[in-house]
């Protein structure tokens, strides 16, 4: 018997029992190692047993692999899952390369990002270490696909992905989804601040810290892509004019209604398996989340990045546009403090610091170096300070009827 099928295994000084389920539902089998009692393992199976049948490993490690899958690196055990679904080429008399339903559900997923969408497929399966962008499905309409989409990535990629709730992402412990390849949220809304920099942390971490009940916290490699699905269109989280970590897709009714899609699916995997395996070789050399952000970026993203824009910056925007349709000027040179004591003098809400923060994120300006200006040309006074330029063509769209805004 190979070492690595061993009903026991002890890992450092701790003992295991390796048992076995079935997921009914995906067809996938799930793999346990049970924490194991030294002496009643030594009562059931005896010391000659323990000694000879029961192979020893230094620790355990986490080697994603789905083509040459190995449970044991040097004398450590590895964790990562070998996926139940191999690749099989379909019957000759099978249509669309006997993926139908596949094409159907990536059709209603990516839309017009179709081809990338299967990309993306293909990296998680022949690239597990690879980071990739948050991905985000977003309907307000019910039964459009995201949550089939995440089954069949869980079908596939079996006990690899941790499907989780919003509020573990803001927990201190992560060990249900610390070793995960693919992390998912379903039914998301992410509203403290603190969860929405970890997701974005965790796009691009190599390792994590992970934090297990009653257990010392060590370091580990970290390969988990996110992929989140939620009935909020456009306020699910908060996400900056700048941030470049994530692709969202907005899903419609499906055109063509199948209530055993998720089925057909699943029988389809080996055939996706071998039509993602033959797929044209990815360039990896553009960017280091595969996509370039110019890839990535549709009107879903915009939409969500506007929403993101704080009431301030709302209503700033308004204020600066009446102030250029009725001066005839080009360019605004402010200081926030200027902006208070005009605008919000009596609003103890709006803070000085406050109105720099929308400044530099929401509108995207820099201060200058220290240089004289006069603020609003309202003073022959002239002041110095590290100045906000705004200009009319930010604000204002000249046309033959004079200025409209944007």
């Amino acid at each position: 018997m190979e070492k690595s099928e061993q009903t026991y295994i002890r890992v450092g000084t701790t003992y295991f029992k390796v048992t076995y389920d079935y997921h009914k539902r995906f067809g996938t089998k799930i793999k346990y190692l049970e924490k194991w009692n030294r002496q009643e393992l030594m009562q059931d199976e005896g010391l000659r047993y323990m000694k000879d049948n029961i192979p020893k490993y230094d620790r355990f490690t986490l080697q994603p692999d789905h083509h040459n899958y190995k449970l044991e690196h040097g004398n450590n055990y590895n964790i990562y899952h070998e996926l139940t679904y191999k690749p099989e080429k379909p019957p000759p008399d099978k249509p669309y390369k006997g993926i139908y339903w596949t094409h159907v559900l990536m059709r209603e997923v990516f839309g017009n990002q179709y081809k990338l969408g299967f990309q993306y497929l293909k990296v998680l399966y022949d690239e597990p270490t690879q980071i990739l962008p948050v991905l985000v499905l977003v309907s307000k309409v019910r039964e459009t696909g995201k949550s089939t989409f995440l089954n069949l990535l869980n079908a596939i990629f079996g006990q690899n992905m941790a499907m989780i709730n919003p509020e573990s992402i803001g927990s201190t412990f992560n060990g249900d989804y610390a070793g995960a390849n693919i992390i998912g949220i379903d039914e998301t809304i992410i509203e403290r601040k603190s969860a929405v920099e970890k997701i974005k942390a965790l796009a691009t971490a190599k390792h994590i810290t992970l934090h297990m009940k009653f257990v010392e916290p060590r370091k580990i490699d970290f390969y988990g892509k996110i992929v989140m699905a939620t009935n909020n269109e456009s306020d699910f989280m908060r996400i900056e004019q700048e941030e470049i970590r994530f692709w969202i897709r907005k899903l419609n009714k499906p055109r063509i209604k199948n209530h055993n899609i998720e089925k057909d699916l699943i029988k389809e995997i080996p055939y996706l398996l071998y039509y993602l395996k033959n797929m044209p070789e990815i360039d990896y050399s553009h960017d280091r989340m595969v996509f370039t952000p110019d890839q990535l970026r549709n009107e879903y993203l915009d939409q969500v990045k506007e929403a993101s824009r704080s009431g301030l910056y709302k209503e700033l925007n308004e204020l600066i546009v009446d102030w250029f349709s009725n001066n005839n000027e080009y360019e605004l040179k402010v200081i926030p403090k200027d902006i208070k004591e005009k605008w919000f003098h009596y609003n103890n809400q709006i803070s000085i610091n406050y109105i720099r923060k929308v400044l530099k994120d929401d509108f995207g300006l820099v201060a200058s170096e220290p240089q004289s200006y006069k603020p609003f040309e309202e003073s022959i006074d002239w002041k110095t300070g590290r100045v906000f330029t705004l200009t009319r063509d930010m604000f204002i769209e000249d046309n033959e009827e004079g200025g409209v805004p944007f």
